[in-house]
C-alpha cells in the first residue's frame, strides 16, 4: 500500500473487514486499487479505490450493503478527506456477461494490472482485460458527462470558479485530459505522474505548463494566491481541452461511435472563444 498514513491504512482495513463480514463466504477477494496500489498516491488529492469481488449472483441488496459500508467507513474516519470509492461485482459481471456491479472499463483494467490483494483469491486471472476500443469509447463517454457539462463549459470562460473549488476539483479538470491522451496514445492507463509527464514530454505550449503545475498542485495544494492559478488556467485550459476533443473524436470516428464524435465536436465549438 502505497502510503504511511496510518488513517488511511485504517480506514481501508475497517473496509475490507466489513465487507468479509457483511458477504461472509460471498466475498472473494478485497483489493486495493488505483493510486495506492500502483504508486502516486497524494493525500492531498487521490481517491481511495477499493476492488471487490463477490460469488454467486448479484443481488439488489448487494449495492445498498456496499454502500452502506462506504459510508460508515468514511464517517468512522473523518480525518481522512480522499473520495472513497468502491468497485465490486462478481466475476460475470466484471466480464461483461451480465450486466450488474460497478467496474467501468478503466477501473476494470487498473484492477487486473495494478490491483494489490487485500484479504482472500486472487481471481484476476479469470478476468478479461478491456479493448483499446472499449477503453477510448469509455472515457470519451465519461468525460463528456464529467467534465463537459453546462456548468463545466462556462468555467472555461470563467476560470476563477475553477480555482475557488478548491485542489481536487483543480486538479482533476486539468489532469483527466492528459490521462486520457496518454491512454490513446500508449494503449495503457498510468497515474497521474506518468501520464502528466508523458503530456509535458510530447507537447508544447500554455497548455504542457497548465499540466507541469497542475501535477505540483496535486501533490502540494493550490497556491495561496489563486490569482496565480486562474492566470494559468485561462491561458492553458482551452488549448489543452481542444488537444484532448481533437483525438477522441477521430478515435471515436475510427470506432464508428458517430453519436459521441458528434457530441465531442460540439464541446469543443462550445469552448472556442470567438476571434476579436
Amino acid at each position: 500500500m502505497k502510503t504511511d498514513n496510518q488513517e488511511i491504512k485504517s480506514l481501508i482495513n475497517d473496509i475490507s473487514t466489513s465487507v468479509q463480514e457483511t458477504f461472509g463466504d460471498r466475498c472473494t477477494a478485497v483489493y486495493i486499487m488505483g493510486s495506492l496500489a500502483r504508486g502516486g498516491f497524494s493525500e492531498i488529492a487521490s481517491d481511495i479505490d477499493i476492488g471487490v469481488i463477490i460469488s454467486g449472483c448479484i443481488q439488489d441488496s448487494d449495492l445498498i450493503e456496499i454502500e452502506n459500508i462506504q459510508s460508515t467507513s468514511v464517517k468512522k474516519h473523518a480525518s481522512v478527506k480522499n473520495n472513497v470509492s468502491i468497485f465490486w461485482g462478481n466475476i460475470e459481471s466484471i466480464n461483461g456477461v451480465v450486466d450488474a456491479g460497478r467496474y467501468p472499463p478503466f477501473d476494470r483494467l487498473d484492477l487486473i494490472d495494478h490491483a494489490l490483494l487485500l484479504s482472500g483469491v486472487d481471481i484476476r486471472d479469470e478476468l478479461i482485460k478491456p479493448t483499446k476500443k472499449e477503453l477510448e469509447i469509455a472515457s470519451a463517454d465519461f468525460a463528456l458527462g464529467y467534465l463537459g457539462s453546462s456548468e463545466r463549459i462556462n468555467e472555461f470562460y470563467n476560470c476563477d470558479l475553477i480555482s475557488n473549488k478548491g485542489t481536487v476539483y483543480v486538479t482533476k479538470t486539468i489532469l483527466f485530459p492528459a490521462r486520457f491522451i496518454y491512454l490513446e496514445k500508449t494503449g495503457k492507463i498510468a497515474g497521474n505522474d506518468v501520464s502528466h509527464q508523458y503530456y509535458v514530454d510530447n507537447f508544447a505550449g500554455d497548455d504542457t505548463e497548465l499540466v507541469r503545475n497542475g501535477y505540483q498542485w496535486r501533490l502540494n495544494s493550490l497556491p495561496q494566491e489563486l490569482g496565480i492559478v486562474t492566470d494559468l488556467l485561462n491561458d492553458g485550459l482551452i488549448g489543452l481541452y481542444h488537444k484532448f476533443i481533437d483525438i477522441y473524436a477521430d478515435r471515436m470516428g475510427a470506432h464508428e461511435q458517430y453519436e459521441l464524435q458528434s457530441r465531442l465536436i460540439e464541446w469543443k465549438q462550445n469552448i472556442t472563444k470567438p476571434l476579436i
